[in-house]
């Protein structure tokens, strides 16, 4: 196609017109619903006098699957419908894009639309095709009115009719008229906006059949979609997520008839767990995926779906800014369920945005494929909380008295998706002027499973009896002898002024 702004929008998100759905058939929708409106304003436009053919170009290059794709359905948003008239639904496939004159003919069927809405046509014979542009039109008898999304004048949208009389669908070339709504002649209507006309679709690999790396519905997951350029300016930060997360309220209000209300709260991670619930479904090519960037978690106030506290009663698209380096690669994980797992959801990416359709509210988060040759593990093992030195006996809570036992209190996480192999956490007493170490301890840490966190302890730490009188500091050290090849080295320590070691009879 000759514009960049065939934009692939998964689920239907940002297509938000608030009319009333509904299905001529109902079925199973397709993975995709390729869309080219954005807005949530639409004005309609009428067929007046002979029949006429209106359709959109999509241009199927940004799904990037090399391969064939299954259209099942197709929609047409409607202001008044002809009771009685039957319409025809055309699929064309377009080998170079640009006007659709040379196009070939893929498939027709006729059908009825009886009332306004947002009709949703399912295909009596889904259609197969490889060809990198598609063009879907509804031939539409007189008095018929449909919307138009007010996006500005665009060459998205044609129309074709020949005055006083019909022509042959079969060949594009035979009407009379036939040119893009952007106002430029023959058609001279500009429409200052793109007909409110959708597909869904369905990747296929070369067996015909969804497999490696996408899930049941064949929508592919684990790998990022281009979805070319967007106006993501209709959507909305939470108060108190930064400017990182965007979501679409549109989704909220009008999808959702505000019945149901969506919140977040920023940077939970020593929650993240270390499982995903879909790992069948992601590329066999891809070992693993790092979590990375703020965490967040978004919940739900009102309704919610049937027999569940997380699932949404309709998708709310989330959009996610990955660090610069990770914007070609990030796919969008939510984690959900009891206990709660990663699943990483279809993502489409627009410019330094990756955004999905979330259908539960739960952990968010980004992810980044492994290759399988990074030199570190993907774990990162650090404490939650403080560790802290607790006195065993009752004068020795009066501070460090050398002699005296106490017990090591810490908590360790494993953030990550492996588990960790045998390691050490090493806790030192050491003489804050000279740096010399006064007392230290090695405590074996057994392998820690990923997303785990160990709550431990050890009795019997005795305090030397060198450097009494003087200032000290406590080192709490995870892995001290690196034998754990981590994503992050920088946190594996802790440590705090610990006061003077104080003398007594035990010295």
């Amino acid at each position: 196609m000759r514009q960049s702004r065939l934009s692939l929008i998964i689920l239907s998100a940002l297509l938000v017109i608030g009319l009333f759905q509904w299905s001529i058939t109902p079925a199973q929708a397709g993975a995709f619903t390729l869309n080219n409106n954005s807005g949530t304003t639409s004005s309609p436009f009428f067929i007046d006098g002979e029949p006429t053919l209106v359709m959109n170009g999509f241009d199927l290059s940004p799904l990037n699957l090399g391969g064939e794709v299954v259209i099942d359905v197709v929609t047409l948003a409607v202001q008044q419908s002809v009771a009685g008239q039957p319409i025809e639904v055309v699929i064309y496939e377009d080998g170079n894009g640009g006007s659709p004159i040379d196009a070939t003919l893929k498939y027709q069927f006729q059908a009825f639309i009886e009332t306004g809405g947002t009709a949703f046509i399912t295909l009596p014979e889904p259609v197969r095709t490889s060809a990198p542009v598609v063009w879907v039109g509804f031939y539409l008898p007189n008095g018929f009115r449909f919307f138009g999304d007010n996006s500005g004048t665009s060459v998205l949208t044609y129309w074709a009719w020949s005055p006083g009389t019909t022509f042959n669908l079969a060949d594009l070339s035979s009407a009379q008229i036939l040119g893009p709504g952007d106002g430029s002649a023959p058609v001279n209507i500009d429409m200052d906006g793109v007909a409110r006309i959708t597909m869904e679709v369905t990747p296929l690999n070369e067996s015909g059949l969804s497999g490696d790396g996408v899930n049941d519905d064949g929508v592919p997951v684990g790998v990022q979609i281009d979805g070319g350029d967007a106006d993501l300016s209709l959507l909305s930060n939470y108060p108190f997520c930064g400017d990182r997360l965007l979501y679409d309220d549109q989704d909220v209000r009008l999808s959702g008839r505000l019945r149901f209300t969506t919140h977040c709260r920023a940077d939970l991670g020593s929650f993240s767990p270390g499982t995903f619930i879909n790992a069948d479904d992601l590329p066999a090519t891809v070992p693993s995926y790092e979590r990375r960037g703020f965490f967040y978690e978004v919940f739900v106030n009102g309704e919610t779906a049937m027999g569940s506290s997380e699932e949404m009663l309709v998708p709310v698209t989330h959009c996610l800014r990955p660090e610069q380096g990770e914007v070609p690669t990030a796919v969008i994980g939510v984690a959900y369920g009891a206990p709660r797992a990663w699943e990483i959801l279809p993502t489409v990416r627009y410019g330094e945005w990756v955004c999905a359709e979330l259908t539960h509210a739960g952990f968010l988060s980004y992810f980044v494929p492994r290759t399988g040759e990074e030199p570190t593990l993907n774990a990162d093992l650090y404490f939650i909380g403080n560790p802290n030195l607790e006195a065993l006996e009752q004068e020795s809570s009066r501070g460090l008295l050398c002699g005296y036992r106490y017990q090591i209190n810490y908590r360790i996480r494993n953030e990550g998706f492996v588990a960790t192999p045998e390691t050490l956490l090493r806790v030192q007493i050491i003489n804050q002027r000279t740096g010399n170490v006064v007392t230290s301890v090695d405590i074996t840490l057994l392998p820690i499973l990923p997303g785990d966190t160990v709550d431990l302890n050890l009795t019997n730490f005795v305090i030397g009896d060198t450097f009494v009188g003087e200032s000290t500091i406590t080192r709490y050290i995870i892995d001290p002898n690196n034998t754990v090849a981590e994503l992050n080295e920088e946190n594996n320590s802790y440590q705090e002024n610990s006061g003077l070691i104080l003398f007594t009879n035990r010295c």
